[in-house]
């Protein structure tokens, strides 16, 4: 791609530079530097080999524009995948908005890991599902699996719905407070929850990224038990799960060890705790 010399617009070096200028104040050099490589990436479909090869390559008033909109959003310190409206993976593609929490690296290692256990043709349930991330990863990837989803959000659910179409998934999605009577009558192989775990006492501890941008209800827990979401759901697991079906949950590493007496007192079998890539436990699976 052949470098431009044109006066009336702005060079990529000095968009560069202009990011560091404006953002130097709320981050490190080092995610300056990854958030204007993400930017230039998504916005002008530029790599950073693009950019190491033609820092003189120009932009037009317009392009500019609607990068300087998306740094005012930077320097409020809104997350990188709230300004870009998305997240990729697994080549699927997930809108984001504030009514969903971003997806995790974690949550994509639970979701891995419930596709390496589980057979094909599998009843699957995701509870508290948001955007729908693990819930049509879940169907994507495990063969003639019939998937529901359930979240008490409508607006999260609307995105989901959203989701599932734009990757041309079939996912059954409902409006559903599992802290209330359902009349349900599937039985499921699979239920997947990665339930509210942030006790609101620990609010002051959490980034402000999160606490300012990200839903509070997908979040913190506000019961004076910080389980009780886990309780829930296990306890409704024990009549919606099929005979040795498979509970997941994503969890909180400091209470993981909380969730697995809970579920050995619930009598369940087979209770194995995962650590994530950072070697933190946060994932346990269940068999009823």
């Amino acid at each position: 791609m052949p470098c431009v010399d044109d006066t009336r617009f702005m060079k990529l070096g000095s968009l560069k530079k202009f990011f560091h200028d404006e953002l130097n104040h709320s981050h490190s050099r080092g995610e300056i530097d990854s958030l204007f490589f993400t930017i230039i990436n998504f916005y002008l479909d530029l790599s950073k080999i693009d950019y190491l090869q033609c820092p003189n390559k120009e932009i037009n008033q317009t392009q500019f524009q609607n990068i300087f909109n998306k740094v005012k959003l930077l320097i409020k310190n809104m997350p990188i995948q709230y300004v870009l409206g998305e997240v990729v993976h697994k080549n699927l593609k997930f809108y984001l908005n504030k009514n969903v929490l971003i997806p995790r690296p974690e949550t994509g290692e639970l979701c891995d890991w419930v596709i390496s256990n589980t057979r094909k043709n599998s009843n699957i349930l995701d509870i508290g599902t948001g955007s729908g991330f693990i819930a049509i990863i879940l169907k994507k990837y495990i063969s003639n699996a019939t998937v529901e989803a359930w979240d008490i959000s409508t607006k999260a659910i609307e995105l989901a719905k959203k989701n599932a179409e734009i990757n041309n998934i079939n996912v059954d999605f409902k409006i559903v407070d599992i802290f209330k009577k359902n009349s349900v009558k599937a039985k499921f192989d699979v239920i997947v929850s990665n339930p509210p775990y942030v006790d609101i006492k620990e609010k002051i501890m959490i980034d402000s990224k999160v606490k300012d941008f990200e839903p509070h209800s997908a979040i913190f827990v506000e019961s004076d038990d910080n389980m009780i979401f886990y309780k829930n759901i296990i306890n409704k697991s024990k009549t919606l799960l099929k005979k040795n079906g498979f509970l997941y949950f994503e969890s909180h590493s400091s209470r993981i060890n909380i969730l697995e007496n809970m579920l050995k007192i619930n009598n369940f079998k087979r209770i194995i705790i995962k650590e994530d890539l950072f070697g933190k436990k946060r994932m346990i699976s269940a068999q009823i």
